[in-house]
């Protein structure tokens, strides 16, 4: 069975997905999901910032 496609994103706020700043990956539901909820950014740039900050 093939491995689910993920998507790296920035977390915003304190959430099940972690904390402001870090960077996770995301099936497509859990992404539509968080991102409704504000959550997250799934943007290249966003995502990129994050990971210099560590």
């Amino acid at each position: 069975m093939a491995e689910a496609k993920t998507t790296k994103v920035r977390v915003l706020v304190a959430c099940e997905h972690g904390e402001p700043n870090d960077v996770v990956a995301l099936d497509a539901d859990t992404l539509k999901a968080a991102k409704a909820a504000g959550v997250i950014d799934d943007e290249a740039a966003a995502v990129k910032y994050a990971e210099s900050l560590k």
